[in-house]
């Protein structure tokens, strides 16, 4: 009894500390015919530069990654399609946070609106939400790092899931 009793609350403990992220679409859309790509992350939310560039920079490399787009820019420049993040929520952890608190120091998130536009026409395909909690759990996971990482993982794949070629 005893030695099931602790499976389950290790189990619990592994479930309750894993990493989530939802996305939420406003609506079905595809992407077609677009072969360049700039992207914009924003945010009104004060000390976060380095978050928002990391976010950019690594949704940058995502996109180039996947080869889908001939061009992946930064900014507004000459391109199709304009992929606009606007960072709603952003709750930090840091490395020595996550040492020094352990569990205590809670849970990275990163959520923000996704809107996508046509560049020449300022058409709104389509924009949905996405939310990344990091895991709480060990000194070495649960930080900020992760949280972005997840963050830019679901944007790059919902995208990727909407275009036709």
């Amino acid at each position: 009894m005893k030695k099931k009793f602790s499976i389950i609350i290790l189990l619990f403990l592994i479930i309750g500390c894993a990493p989530q992220t939802t996305v939420k679409s406003d609506s079905l859309f595809q992407i077609k015919g677009l072969n360049t790509v700039s992207v914009i992350v924003e945010t009104i939310i004060p000390a976060s530069e380095k978050e928002i560039e990391a976010i950019e920079q690594k949704l940058i490399e995502k996109l180039k990654e996947a080869n889908i787009f001939s061009k992946v820019l930064m900014k507004n420049q000459n391109s199709d399609l304009i992929i606009k993040i606007q960072i709603e929520e952003l709750v930090k952890v840091s490395k020595s946070d996550r040492f020094w608190l352990g569990a205590m120091a809670g849970r990275a998130k990163v959520s923000g609106k996704v809107t996508l536009i046509e560049n020449f026409s300022g058409k709104v395909l389509g924009s949905f939400d996405v939310e990344a909690i990091s895991s709480g759990g060990t000194i070495f996971a649960g930080t900020t790092e992760q949280a972005i990482d997840n963050f830019v993982e679901k944007v790059t794949d919902f995208i990727l899931s909407r275009v036709v070629i």
